[in-house]
């Protein structure tokens, strides 16, 4: 004889609240994993801006030597300094 021979059957309100009990359950772990998925999308968009900040800040440099360079010496020293 196995289990499910033996079990009563089930009153209409027990169903009822086990299958609420399942669904409670299922919405925490989904809730659960909804969190851990936006917290590593956070920790993947601050490390690609801690490892990216030297080039963006170069990249801001050169803008701004090349939008204040008056003559063409200027500009030559900008070219010398990014071949560095």
């Amino acid at each position: 004889m196995s289990k499910e021979e033996n079990k009563a059957p089930l009153s209409p309100e027990e169903e009822t609240l086990m299958l609420a009990r399942k669904l409670w359950r299922a919405e925490k772990w989904r809730r659960f994993w909804a969190i851990l998925r936006y917290l590593v999308y956070i920790g993947i968009f601050l490390g690609v801006f801690y490892f990216l900040t030297p080039y963006i800040e170069k990249l801001i440099g050169i803008i701004q030597g090349i939008s204040s360079a008056q003559s063409p010496q200027d500009l030559e020293k900008i070219l010398e300094q990014l071949q560095k």
